[in-house]
Formats: C-alpha cells, sequence, structure tokens
C-alpha cells in the first residue's frame, strides 16, 4: 500500500476559493489557505496572489496599498510585482534590489463570483464545471462565509449524507417520519462521485399553515476535492441548486462558499428567504459537526461502522483516500 501523503502536499495542487470577487476591491485583502496567509490584489490584467508577509521586516502586506508599481508594503515601502519579486525600495534608491527581496507568488483565477488559488505551480485538475452558472439561465445568491473548526472534508460528507437528514434538520426541511433510506446507487468517476435519491423533504408550519410533505428529488454531483453541488427539484416547484466549496484553511478547520443558483422568475422573494433557511439548516450541520472527531477527515475507516445509507459519503471519502495516496479515485471499491 502506497504511504499516504501529507494534507498539505495533497491538497495544494488543486484549486481552492480564498474571496468572493466582490471581496476584493482597490484595497488588498488578506486571505489563508493550507496553513498558507496570503494577500490578494487587482492588477491591470487579473487578481495576483503572494505571500502575505513583507520580505523585509514581516510587515502584514494586505495592510499596504495597491500602486502602479504593484503592492507597496505600509511599514518601509517596499513594492512587490505580481510574481512577487521586489520592484522598488525607497531608502535605496538606484542600489540593484537584492535577489531575495521576493515574497512567494501562486496561481490565481476568477470563475462563478469567487477567487480561486492554486499553491502548486501546476494545477492537478480543472475548476468545476458548472455552466449554468455562465449562461444566464438562472440568478444567484450567496450566503456569508461559513468558518468552522472542522476539515474541508467533513463539511462535504455532511453535504452528501442522507441519513441525517431527518435527525439533524428536524423544523427546517427533515421528515422525522421518514427515517429509513431506501437503496441508491453511486456513481464514481475520476473527478468525483454521483447520486441521485428522492427524499420527501417536509416544509415546516409557519403562520397556521400546516407542514407538507414533497417529494422532493436530491441530485448530488461532487468535483474533488472539497466542491458539492446538491440540485433540489421539489415535486410542484422550480429547482434550485446549492453549491458548497470547503475551502481547507488547515488539515481541520475551513471556510465554506456556499451559494444557490435558481430560476430568474423567483428573483423577488426567493433570495431573502434562501438566505434564511439555509442559514438555519447548516447551524444545524455546525453544532453536530464541530463535535466530531477527530476533526481532521480520516484517511481509513477504522472506528466507524457504516450502512448502505451512508454510501454516498464512504465513497466520496474513498475517493478522497485515493488522492491521498496517489491512487486512481475511480478504481473498484475494495471488498
Amino acid at each position: 500500500m502506497s504511504a499516504v501523503r501529507s494534507y498539505v502536499e495533497t491538497f495544494s495542487a488543486y484549486w481552492h476559493p480564498v474571496a468572493f470577487s466582490r471581496e476584493l476591491t482597490e484595497r488588498p485583502l488578506a486571505a489563508r489557505l493550507l496553513e498558507t496567509d496570503l494577500v490578494l490584489w487587482r492588477t491591470g490584467t487579473g487578481v495576483a496572489v503572494t505571500h502575505r508577509r513583507c520580505a523585509h521586516r514581516g510587515a502584514d502586506l494586505s495592510a499596504g496599498e495597491v500602486t502602479p508599481d504593484g503592492l507597496r508594503c505600509g511599514f518601509h515601502g517596499w513594492a512587490y510585482g505580481a510574481d512577487g519579486r521586489c520592484v522598488h525600495v525607497p531608502s535605496q534608491p538606484g542600489v540593484p534590489i537584492p535577489a531575495r527581496a521576493r515574497v512567494s507568488s501562486f496561481r490565481a483565477t476568477e470563475r462563478y463570483g469567487l477567487i480561486w488559488v492554486c499553491l502548486a505551480p501546476e494545477p492537478a485538475a480543472p475548476l468545476p464545471e458548472w455552466p449554468e452558472l455562465e449562461d444566464g439561465s438562472v440568478a444567484t445568491v450567496a450566503l456569508p462565509h461559513l468558518d468552522w473548526e472542522v476539515s474541508a472534508g467533513r463539511m462535504v460528507e455532511v453535504v452528501l449524507d442522507v441519513a441525517h437528514l431527518s435527525w439533524v434538520h428536524r423544523g427546517t426541511f427533515g421528515n422525522p417520519e421518514q427515517q429509513e433510506v431506501p437503496p441508491y446507487e453511486v456513481e464514481r468517476r475520476p473527478d468525483g462521485v454521483r447520486a441521485r435519491i428522492v427524499y420527501p423533504a417536509l416544509s415546516p408550519a409557519v403562520d397556521g399553515v400546516p407542514a407538507r410533505v414533497d417529494r422532493t428529488t436530491l441530485t448530488y454531483d461532487v468535483t474533488y476535492p472539497f466542491a458539492a453541488r446538491l440540485a433540489f427539484k421539489p415535486t410542484l416547484f422550480y429547482v434550485h441548486t446549492v453549491y458548497a466549496i470547503a475551502s481547507p484553511l488547515s488539515e481541520e478547520s475551513m471556510r465554506c462558499f456556499y451559494f444557490c443558483s435558481y430560476h430568474p422568475r423567483l428573483q423577488n422573494h426567493f433570495p431573502a428567504m434562501f438566505v434564511k433557511s439555509e442559514l438555519a439548516i447548516l447551524e444545524q450541520d455546525r453544532r453536530v459537526l464541530e463535535g466530531v472527531r477527530p476533526r481532521a477527515h480520516p484517511v481509513d475507516f477504522a472506528g466507524e461502522v457504516h450502512t448502505p445509507a451512508d454510501r454516498l459519503p464512504v465513497e466520496y471519502r474513498r475517493g478522497i483516500i485515493a488522492l491521498r495516496m496517489g491512487a486512481p479515485v475511480d478504481a473498484p471499491a475494495p471488498d
């Protein structure tokens, strides 16, 4: 059996979101990814991302300012280009700048209203393909950041966990009368997993209107390592889709970027309703998930007992374990 690679080594080679595009304005922005402190700023051609600490005296570059020369440190005015190289030292004009006067720079791109960063020289995989977010067919609304003290993989597992819906989500959309999970299939692909399940979701009683059961088709679609798309299709209503991308701050903590696409006809009232209900649902998840141990995403199944109802999160974890071991993620499942 191959050795398990470290968490940072494995996932540095993938794209992860570090901010919503709207957060990065004319000022630099601090971010964190896989135990690395970053600073982001806008250039004439896109987004630059470097290490956050000035090579001179360790000052916080996110407290500096963006200039035509690049990002200028607020401590002594050293300026850095998008490649991380120092291009100006005000205290020593006309003197060659030392080659060591630079900070690490990283790849960055913008898509789906997010700024994505890859810490490796070359990404191991492309961004998730969600064409509906770019073809004008849907509207979107985003939640505030979700900063949880749990690993990114644990967060994705709870999104995929069908068996917890009727227990954890009582009072939101969980149906306590539907505790059994019927058999379902999981499609394993080189870049993720997919499944479709019908769940009798319960809309709670509100303002005298009794609770109503609606057989909702849930379509789960995961792109490794930490991007999950979950489409909800009620029987008599438009489909809406949530996107949860868990960005690993460290092996035991993550920041989730969570948003929803929906039919443009719902724009007048759906955004506020979605934000309120989804924050309540996710708070139910957070309270349970932050109590799970270990916080880190396990690299095996020892110490846990699973049932067929757990098949989707189990297959997802098998894929993540394969990434940690440098093995094909869509190989036949072990007995």
